[in-house]
């Protein structure tokens, strides 16, 4: 019995590690805009204009990955519906990510494929803020 609450009781332990927030986290989440930024897009386009939304993604992305923010710029293809889409960027901070919003290569990709989307797809934006000193 004795062993049996002794394990019991470094479960809580251990359990209360994981659940306390660290100081590292504290600081971190305080400061919002040091994080590393990770944005999931979904998007889905009309039959008709998988390829040429494909390709002026590639075009953007060549000009994307050479920004100094940018960590990461991919585009993934749906392998049950060819016309959705998810893309997936990581960018150093929000700041850089900012920067890429206006330059000119995205800038013309928005305008290739503005008609391009499915009007009955509800497309969506999540940010999602990585902590450095957590990870």
């Amino acid at each position: 019995m004795k062993n049996i609450l002794t394990s019991f009781a470094c479960c809580l332990l251990m359990l209360q590690g994981c659940c306390a927030p660290s100081q590292k986290t504290e600081s971190c989440e305080a400061d919002k805009a040091s994080m590393t930024l990770v944005m999931n897009l979904t998007r889905k386009v009309k039959p008709e204009q998988v390829s040429a939304f494909k390709e002026s993604f590639e075009k953007c992305k060549a000009g994307t990955l050479q920004e100094p923010g940018c960590v990461d710029y991919g585009m993934y293809q749906s392998y049950v519906d060819s016309t959705e889409f998810m893309i997936v960027e990581t960018w150093k901070n929000k700041g850089e990510h900012l920067k890429h919003m206006e330059t000119e290569h995205l800038k013309v990709h928005i305008g290739e494929i503005k008609d391009m989307g499915d009007p009955a797809f509800k497309a969506t934006n999540t940010e999602i803020y990585v902590c450095p000193s957590v990870n």
